[in-house]
């Protein structure tokens, strides 16, 4: 989870500690954690403790909460060198893997780039009802801002690599927030039910949700990661199950991951975009800030899955291919 940005969940106000805040005299990278106790929120005035963190790429006022990206000045990515890169026919997933700052444009416009990463960009806006040229236009922006300093290009990266960084950034920090999460659900769905019946509802969805992403990574852990990191290492194919290849497990977790992009759809719509009632107490909105945050973690948690690490480890089945 990002520890750069902390939201109100009140409100929706981002601090921001690459920016801090200079309404207030607070200069940049004074950690939410040191500011004082009695801190207020600048927009509505909510206490501290009402804030949590935070994945900007989830929220719609990206462009003007996300940190200031250091600026490319490698004379190579100018607009027509961009250009080449992008495509109406490039599949988006390709997009995101070539550049993840991409991946904030995409999520602006709601496409998803993870389980239905294989898509072109054309057809992608076309399901949207979105003009491709504008969302081009977004795109190429986005890569003139260059990226952040320190990204590790995941396409080049080894897959060991890889998978530690997936089992460390994502699969770790979701267990803990499934967990919050759960019992945050069953304490607004008890409370706010009669009124909110459709908490109910998402109360049931997460659960399962829960309990299959929990038995999801499991399977990666134990059986799936361990596989390729072997092959990667050994250069020898591996069997899985009944004799088969590594396009099985692979072939099943796609689906998994298809069915657990179908449940946080459904908890969206349920929510109304994860938008709090009039009636909303502060454990209403936390949640509802909670699973707007997951369902962020979970795109760039799959998306990196989906399109890199599968594709790659898919590529070892072929021994000639491993060690060019």
């Amino acid at each position: 989870m990002s520890k750069t940005k902390t939201i109100c969940t009140v409100c929706n106000y981002i601090y921001d500690e690459a920016l801090g805040e200079p309404r207030l005299q607070i200069s940049p990278a004074l950690k939410f954690e040191d500011l004082p106790d009695e801190w207020p929120c600048p927009e509505c005035g909510s206490a501290k403790d009402m804030f949590q963190p935070c994945s900007c790429v989830s929220l719609p006022t990206y462009e003007q909460t996300c940190a200031v990206h250091q600026q490319d000045t490698n004379p190579n990515n100018t607009l027509a060198a961009t250009a080449e890169a992008i495509s109406k026919t490039t599949s988006v997933g390709q997009l995101v893997a070539q550049r993840p700052l991409r991946a904030c444009v995409l999520e602006q416009y709601g496409i998803d780039y993870c389980c239905g990463g294989k898509a072109t960009l054309e057809e992608a806006c076309r399901k949207k009802g979105l003009e491709v040229e504008e969302v081009l236009e977004k795109l190429l922006a986005a890569d003139r801002k260059g990226v952040q300093s320190g990204d590790t290009d995941w396409t080049t990266a080894s897959l060991k690599e890889l998978i530690d960084h997936i089992v460390s950034t994502y699969h770790q920090p979701v267990r803990q927030e499934l967990s919050r999460v759960a019992q945050l659900a069953e304490k607004v769905a008890r409370v706010h039910g009669d009124n909110h019946p459709e908490m109910v509802e998402v109360l049931n969805i997460f659960n399962r949700f829960k309990a299959q992403l929990e038995l999801h990574m499991q399977k990666e852990e134990m059986v799936l990661f361990p596989g390729i990191a072997s092959m990667e290492a050994t250069g020898t194919p591996q069997i899985f199950g009944c004799g088969g290849g590594i396009e099985h497990p692979i072939d099943v977790m796609n689906q998994e991951h298809d069915e657990a992009g179908e449940a946080l759809c459904a908890m969206r719509r349920l929510t109304h975009d994860y938008t709090p009632p009039d009636d909303a107490c502060s454990s209403f909105k936390v949640l509802l800030s909670s699973l707007a945050q997951i369902e962020s973690e979970m795109h760039q948690h799959v998306h990196k899955e989906n399109n890199i690490l599968f594709p790659r480890a898919l590529e070892l089945r072929n021994p000639a291919l491993i060690s060019r």
